[in-house]
Order: structure tokens, then C-alpha cells, then sequence
């Protein structure tokens, strides 16, 4: 440990290339990339990868403690739990940061990789990498929602809109999981399983929906206290699971792409639940397989589901 550094000075820690240890003493900021170019080399961790963005993520001190804000193509994980593209979110103490499925920085005490020159490589594209990843998907659909934007003020429906996605934004990181799109009415997050296939996150991912559905009247009593009158909100939640491509469509770090079945299937079922399917929360049989030793669920038969060949073999998830 170099002498100069003290143990209760906030730092990040992490390893090169050959495996020699590092430490960076957080006075302000720290800019994690592949090139980082123009930063001075005691503010930034270069990681000569080519997943790893040019400026892929920045970390520092605030008001409220130590924040990271992801910037890149290819992802930034904390505590192996994917960041939102763009998003922010405050560390604590051992929280472990990936770049690109790579290179893991740990918040404690470090120090500086150096610059690359000006005759480096690295710095010429960032390579975009398409990857399978088994997720289980949740969309939470708001019902009536076209009615009463029809006819209510636009700062209305951006309150109402806002307590609701607020929540549940909340709910989700809760659980550990990512918020990818809020889309018209509709709330759309994940769950990877670095793991493969396995039940804790789709648990979770169950969990979070029944903690959102649960905090729907206080949501009403919220928005009732801001002086809106509005009838309770009404949602769906539609649970899958299964096999993704996940990569980008545009040149934006927010353009995260998750391609796949599951995926387009969670938004059919949270249109339909409650409505054509009884019961608010329903999922597919590979989230069931997952999860049904845990929690109890609601066989529903194989159903047709508008836009798609054959039936799906869905359930319902009880909640008392």
C-alpha cells in the first residue's frame, strides 16, 4: 500500500492487465474507459478492452456519498446487477463495478492506470457486442391510460404518470433489478441470470411485481393529496422468462436492444391480465417452472394470445 494513501480516504480499487494491483484516492471524480482522452491520469481507470467504451462510466463524490453514472454501449454492472444505460446510481462501501462484462473496480483504495498514447488503437471504435442472456422480463401496463390523457390537463398526466414510474422504478432497483423503457404506459425491466437459468431472479422479478401492485393505493393517495381526482390505477403485470440477444440498435449508450420472444410475449401478457386472463399478475410456464416451488401460483391453461401461432401454457400468481 503506498504510504500516501490513508485507509479512510474514499477510493476505488482494481487490476491491471498483468494482474498488478491498483488504487485511486476519490477526491472528486474518476472516469472508468478504454481511453478516457483528455483526462488527467490521476482522475480516470483506463481498461484496454475493446467491449469497454472510450468513456464508458464516471464516479464521484456528492452531497450524498459516492455515485456512479454509466455512459457506455456495452454496460456497466454493480454488484453484478446491470445499470439503466445512462443512469446514475450511489455505491457503498465494497460495491464491486464490471465494465462491459469485464474489468471489475471495487469502491475502497487504488491507483492510476496510465493514459493511452497517441498512437494507441483503442481508441478508434468502441466494438459493440451482441450477447445471449437468459433474463426474466416485467412489464407493468397501466390501464385506461388513453381515456384519461384524452381528457385530462397534460401536468396531470405527467403526475400521474410520474407517481406511478417513480414507484416502481424504486420497486425494481429494490429487488435488483434493471429498469430498461418506460414506454407510453407501460413500465418494462429485467433480471439477468449470469448464472443461466436459475429461480432467485425470476423470484425476484415476481416479488417486485407484487410489491408494485401492493403499493398502487398509496400511489392513489398520493396523487389524491396533490389534487388530482382520478379514479385508483389499474395495471397488469405480465412475468417471462428466457433466452435474449442483448446489444444496441443506435449510436446512443441509452440505446440498450434486448431482442427476443420472452420479451415481446411480457408486454402481450400484461395487456392481458386482468382483462381477458383473471388475476393482475400473470406469467409464462418457463418464469412458472421457476419460481413455483416458492410461490403459488394459479394454473390458467393453454391460452391464444392475439398476434402469435399456437397457445401458451400461462399462470397466475396469487397474491393475498
Amino acid at each position: 500500500m503506498p504510504p500516501e494513501l490513508s485507509n479512510s480516504e474514499t477510493s476505488l480499487q482494481w487490476q491491471d492487465e498483468q494482474g498488478v494491483p491498483h488504487r485511486l484516492v476519490l477526491t472528486d471524480k474518476i472516469f472508468l474507459g478504454r481511453v478516457c482522452r483528455g483526462i488527467e491520469p490521476d482522475k480516470c481507470i483506463i481498461v484496454r478492452n475493446p467491449t469497454v467504451s472510450r468513456d464508458h462510466a464516471v464516479v464521484r463524490l456528492t452531497r450524498d456519498g459516492v455515485e456512479i453514472t454509466d455512459l457506455s454501449k456495452n454496460g456497466t454492472w454493480v454488484n453484478d446487477v446491470r445499470m439503466a444505460p445512462g443512469a446514475s446510481r450511489q455505491l457503498a462501501d465494497g460495491d464491486c463495478i464490471s465494465l462491459g462484462g469485464t474489468a471489475i473496480i471495487r469502491i475502497s483504495h487504488p491507483q492510476a492506470a496510465p493514459l493511452p498514447s497517441a498512437t494507441d488503437t483503442w481508441g478508434e471504435q468502441t466494438a459493440i457486442k451482441p450477447a445471449a442472456a437468459f433474463i426474466t422480463s416485467l412489464v407493468a401496463d397501466v390501464r385506461g391510460f388513453t381515456a384519461f390523457s384524452q381528457h385530462a390537463e397534460s401536468a396531470d398526466v405527467y403526475t400521474f404518470i410520474k407517481a406511478i414510474f417513480a414507484r416502481f422504478t424504486t420497486i425494481v432497483n429494490a429487488h435488483h433489478g434493471t429498469v430498461k423503457d418506460y414506454i407510453g404506459d407501460a413500465v418494462f425491466a429485467f433480471w439477468e441470470h449470469p448464472d443461466g437459468c436459475a429461480g432467485d431472479y425470476a423470484v425476484s422479478a415476481c416479488q417486485a411485481a407484487i410489491d408494485q401492485m401492493r403499493s398502487v393505493p398509496e400511489i392513489h393517495r398520493q396523487l389524491i393529496r396533490r389534487g388530482l381526482t382520478v379514479e385508483p390505477p389499474r395495471l397488469g403485470w405480465g412475468l417471462t422468462s428466457g433466452l435474449i440477444t442483448l446489444s444496441h440498435f443506435g449510436s446512443r449508450s441509452a440505446d440498450l436492444a434486448l431482442v427476443g420472444d420472452c420479451v415481446n410475449l411480457a408486454f402481450r401478457l400484461s395487456s392481458m391480465a386482468s382483462k381477458t386472463l383473471p388475476g393482475p399478475i400473470v406469467m409464462c410456464a418457463q418464469t412458472a417452472s421457476l419460481v413455483s416451488a416458492r410461490l403459488p401460483l394459479v394454473d390458467l391453461g393453454n391460452q391464444s394470445i392475439r398476434g402469435r401461432a399456437g397457445e401458451e401454457h400461462l399462470f397466475g400468481l396469487q397474491v393475498t
